[in-house]
């Protein structure tokens, strides 16, 4: 099969016709590949600055609670601390009057079998 031969064409349709300027389309994929890189790089670093800034601020929010809690914690020490001092103050002077009691008791006991054998003596 024999192509159908195409004509030569004029000097004077060329020069008549319209020429644009083109870019060959191989590099305008470049262009546009390097546009989607660089948004892509920009949108990563936003969103990176963006997530910085939440942690700053979950940061500071926990270091506040950390403080408050580490206040109240150490009011209950001292709280808890005062009540065993006065726990122990009060087993000690409950054990002081005990042997203070029991010293008496002895005594009446003693007295008191006293005087059983003076009445039985009688």
């Amino acid at each position: 099969m024999a192509w159908p031969r195409t004509r030569k064409p004029s000097t004077r349709h060329l020069l008549r016709a319209e020429h644009r300027p083109h870019v060959p389309r191989g590099y305008a994929r470049l262009g546009w590949a390097a546009l989607a890189v660089i948004a892509l790089l920009a949108g990563a670093y936003l969103l990176r600055a963006q997530d910085e800034g939440q942690m700053r601020a979950r940061i500071a929010v926990l270091e506040a609670s950390n403080a408050e809690l580490t206040e109240k914690l150490g009011t209950a020490l001292e709280e808890k601390r005062l009540k065993g001092e006065a726990d122990r103050a009060n087993s000690e002077q409950l054990m002081r009057r005990i042997d203070v009691m029991s010293a008496e008791i002895k005594k009446l006991k003693t007295e008191l079998a006293f005087f059983r054998q003076q009445k039985s003596g009688k």
